[in-house]
């Protein structure tokens, strides 16, 4: 092999080395949760929206967010105590972006559920490591 082979084959296997370090390979991946569950309004599945878990301890961690398609949703992310989000949107009409007579016009999109559940959410989970249900029945009023 000439010097300059070796010196290529040493880079790479370092730069290996390295990134399996970064990417947990010494040590172990964090445990993780892995949440499914349904998310109901007023007893019916929501049709749309996204579903969002942020860690509450102070040791941080991982947060994820997910689709919620008819009512359903599934995630991975870190374990401990969550603060849950949950936002749908609708479409309530179209608005004009400003008050001139040549304003473009845009549509009127809404959350449709109340600020204790998005804005001011009141929801938490608790997750531990493995499989994780996490239903949620919200209301409207």
């Amino acid at each position: 092999m000439t010097s300059n082979l070796r010196t290529r084959v040493a880079v790479a296997a370092a730069a290996a080395l390295v990134m399996a370090g970064l990417s947990g390979g010494c040590g172990g991946a964090p445990p993780q949760a892995q949440v499914n569950g349904t998310v109901t309004l007023d007893g019916k599945p929501l049709d749309t929206g996204v579903i969002h878990f942020f860690p509450q301890s102070d040791a941080g961690g991982p947060s994820a967010s997910a689709d919620i398609k008819n009512g359903r949703y599934q995630l991975q992310t870190g374990i401990g105590p969550m603060k849950v989000v949950v936002n749908a949107n609708k479409v309530f009409g179209k608005r004009k972006m400003y008050d001139t007579p040549d304003s473009p016009v845009v549509e009127d999109i809404r959350d449709v559920l109340p600020e204790r559940y998005n804005m001011k959410s009141e929801l938490k989970a608790a997750l531990t490591t493995g499989p994780n249900e996490v239903n949620f029945d919200l209301k409207s009023k």
